[in-house]
């Protein structure tokens, strides 16, 4: 499992349970492309962060478990559902890139990408099932709600009609609900115990997790980011940031940036965002707003015991405000 210098010192407490994760996902995910391609395939490389199986694993940990194996096949299933919200979200998106390798709407097509979402979380759900705990199921089905309605109520708004609140409640559904169900979790599987402060780290985590996602693909190269850079711009989309921007912006460059959208950004345009990002104050506005709900999600995390794994998810906090991809 490749993962970077920085999070292999903050995954350290959990790495032998997490090795056996990427095992499972990676054995999952060839079970997906085989489908396909046929049983002769060989087994791809799986890249990523590994983030959502680690906090499962670090919460259990915080709350003393004394068997983190257990919690294996829960921290998996949480892998599956965020690869197939990445499926989804590059078939809506268009994207040719994932993590560095061929998209699967590239590599199959939108339908076949579809279908293989599909298939991710039906068998995330059958890793859910030997846990024999309706309460944790309906804890997982809440998110992948959540995940789908945020997206769903953004398609189609016109620009004008976002605040700073909506781009924020956009953020928690769409990537704060499935880390907060990640951290919470355990708690379904022992006694319930700091379930509520779990669910604000998570969530104060996921909502500065993509409010920095949101900056970088304004700011960072398709070689830096593993997918395409200003995405959001050619889709049309509004983040805080892009929101921000435009609160700064005359009449002429918003005339510029929304000529942008459904077309293929030139090197020219993509430094004038990056540019634009800078001069209008936005990137540290949104930075600013990440580092608030940072700072509550560290809050959260004084009601439990000082333990190795709590130590890492606070320190996870920070790697959210400084990473580069």
């Amino acid at each position: 499992m490749v993962i970077s210098a920085a999070l292999e010192g903050l995954y350290r407490p959990v790495q032998p349970e997490l090795n056996e994760v990427h095992a499972t996902v990676s054995s999952l995910w060839t079970d997906a492309l085989r489908l396909v391609h046929g049983p002769d395939l060989p087994p791809p490389d799986m890249v990523g962060k590994m983030l959502r199986p680690a906090l499962c694993l670090l919460s259990a940990g915080a709350l003393g478990a004394d068997d983190l194996g257990r919690f294996v096949g829960l921290a998996s299933a949480f892998e599956m559902l965020h690869l197939a919200a990445l499926t989804h979200d590059d078939v809506i998106d268009s994207a040719d890139l994932r993590r560095g390798v061929t998209s699967l709407n590239v590599l199959w097509d939108d339908h076949s990408a579809v279908l293989g979402g599909d298939y991710l979380v039906a068998r995330a759900t059958a890793l859910l099932t030997p846990y024999d705990s309706c309460a944790l199921i309906a804890n997982v089905v809440e998110s992948v709600q959540q995940m789908a309605e945020g997206e769903l109520r953004s398609l189609g708004r016109n620009a004008d009609a976002f605040t700073q609140e909506d781009c924020v409640h956009l953020a928690k559904q769409k990537t704060a609900s499935l880390f907060a169900s990640t951290c919470t979790g355990p708690t379904f599987l022992m006694n319930g115990a700091h379930r509520e402060a779990l669910q604000q780290y998570g969530l104060g985590f996921g909502i500065a997790f993509q409010l920095v996602d949101d900056i970088l693909d304004l700011s960072r190269t398709e070689a830096e980011l593993g997918k395409p850079s200003c995405s959001d711009i050619v889709e049309g989309k509004i983040t805080l940031p892009i929101l921000f921007m435009r609160e700064a912006l005359s009449a002429d460059e918003l005339a510029r940036l929304d000529a942008m959208t459904g077309l293929a950004i030139t090197d020219a345009d993509r430094k004038w965002i990056a540019a634009a990002l800078e001069r209008t104050g936005a990137r540290e506005r949104t930075e600013a707003v990440a580092q608030r709900y940072v700072n509550s999600a560290r809050a959260a995390l004084g009601s439990m015991s000082p333990s190795p794994c709590r130590e890492s998810m606070s320190k996870l906090l920070d790697f959210v405000l400084v990473r580069g991809s």
